[in-house]
């Protein structure tokens, strides 16, 4: 029996591997086609195009977007196509990564190439490398890389989308995707090296990196200890069970409903006394928000700055957005959140100046016709399995694995500014909303 289940279960993965990889390469061939077709025409376009080029040499006011991932690039394009600020874009990296992939490249490192892209100067302003280390009404103040003294920056408006710092992905020490890339590699030859490894939190972030390590390492030996009695507590009944027997499936120990006293690089310590040895620790739980150079401003407990339903501090021209933003509503950790966010401050700066249009837009409320937003999310349980949800809708298997893999290939695309990736995000963008508000409507 033993040996007929085990041929079963390896028969299944494979054809799911198989499927998997097939429909990545017909949909990468597709993708690359069209990218090169919509540039050819973008770029004829901005040559017979005189009076793009007249607005961008206008005199502007000054928008300053600090942070240059999920909310802070959506901003930056929605404010780039409007052509009327100047936009500068303030990051202490050179790069954007495709977060939710990050995990796989302590299993492969390779995969870096495929997620991460050098940040794009907007056609209407520029890039500052460097990290913001105050801010004032109408100014910010920021150190460059080998630079003590700060330098100051007026702006009209700021739109502050810092995000939040995870201590397994950190990046904060990597300026350059040289860096970076080294970085993953040394995580990779860390991992690769040890036999035994304790994953501390049972959420989404610690599922993941367990799932990818039995996928490509199966032969170690993976511990998931969570204080919570089910794994990704705040994800679906459905998804919390496929995870759980996805990981016990492959031997992964599950030490659910225990409570951590203490832990180190090696060690994790019980309440009750229990003492499990390991040869590498992960904390995957305690996000906080990058937000210490907004001390000024109201914060919440998790350290995110309060704003109103608008995304804007109150008495002040800064809008905040992403994981860094505590509005009325909610404050998921989702990077469709954080980009939504990212386009209503960027939509309101414009209606602030725009005569014609009254009234600022509320977060969700006037972008989503609803006081939820919808929530999309794809938990990847390694290479060619996971979990696909939309609000109520949710799907399991390698199809999950192949929506992923578009999410991922599409959204390089649009973070680094191509118009493919431009196109195929307002589409989508626009029909998950509307799905949302109409037919597959978000649990209560």
């Amino acid at each position: 029996f033993y040996f007929n289940h085990h041929f079963t279960v390896s028969m299944m993965d494979s054809v799911a591997t198989f499927v998997v990889l097939l429909l990545k390469c017909i949909l990468e061939f597709i993708f690359l086609g069209l990218e090169k077709i919509v540039d050819l025409l973008s770029k004829a376009y901005d040559m017979v195009n005189p009076e793009q080029v007249a607005l961008l040499n206008r005199k502007k006011k000054t928008v300053v977007i600090v942070g240059g991932s999920f909310s802070g690039l959506a901003a930056l394009h929605e404010l780039e196509s409007c052509g009327q600020f100047e936009v500068i874009l303030i990051d202490q990296r050179e790069y954007f990564e495709y977060t939710p992939g990050l995990l796989r490249l302590f299993c492969d490192p390779s995969h870096f190439a495929k997620l991460a892209r050098r940040l794009v100067p907007p056609k209407n302003g520029c890039i500052i490398h460097g990290k913001v280390t105050a801010t004032e009404k109408n100014s910010v103040s920021y150190v460059t890389a080998g630079e003590n003294k700060a330098t100051s920056l007026k702006y009209d408006y700021l739109i502050n989308a810092t995000g939040s710092s995870y201590a397994v992905i950190n990046a904060s020490e990597d300026p350059t995707l040289e860096d970076r890339e080294k970085s993953w590699m040394d995580a990779h030859m860390k991992l690769k090296g040890s036999k035994r490894i304790i994953i501390l939190g049972g959420g989404a972030v610690g599922v993941e990196l367990a799932a990818e390590i039995v996928d490509y390492f199966p032969e170690k030996n993976v511990t998931i200890v969570d204080a919570d009695s089910t794994l990704v507590p705040l994800f679906s009944k459905t998804t919390q069970e496929y995870a759980h027997r996805w990981l016990t499936r492959r031997s992964v120990d599950l030490r659910l409903g225990k409570r951590i006293k203490k832990w180190d690089g090696k060690t994790c310590e019980f309440n009750d006394g229990t003492i499990l040895n390991a040869d590498l620790v992960y904390l995957c739980f305690g996000g906080r928000a990058n937000s210490s150079h907004l001390a000024s401003g109201k914060q919440d407990r998790q350290k995110r700055v309060v704003v109103n339903e608008c995304l804007q501090v109150e008495g002040r021209n800064t809008f905040v957005c992403g994981d860094v933003a505590s509005p009325p509503s909610e404050a998921r950790s989702q990077a469709f959140h954080a980009e939504i966010q990212g386009i209503v401050a960027a939509r309101n700066v414009i209606r602030t100046e725009t005569a014609s249009q009254k009234g600022l837009i509320r977060y969700p409320d006037d972008i989503c016709g609803s006081k939820l937003m919808p929530l999309v999310y794809v938990l990847s349980l390694g290479r060619y399995d996971g979990v696909l949800c939309f609000n109520q809708l949710i799907l399991t298997g390698p199809l999950s694995a192949v929506f992923k893999w578009i999410l991922e290939y599409t959204k390089v695309l649009h973070m680094e500014g191509k118009l493919l990736g431009k196109l195929i995000w307002a589409l989508g963008d626009s029909a998950v909303l509307f799905l949302s508000r109409t037919l597959v409507k978000p649990a209560q």
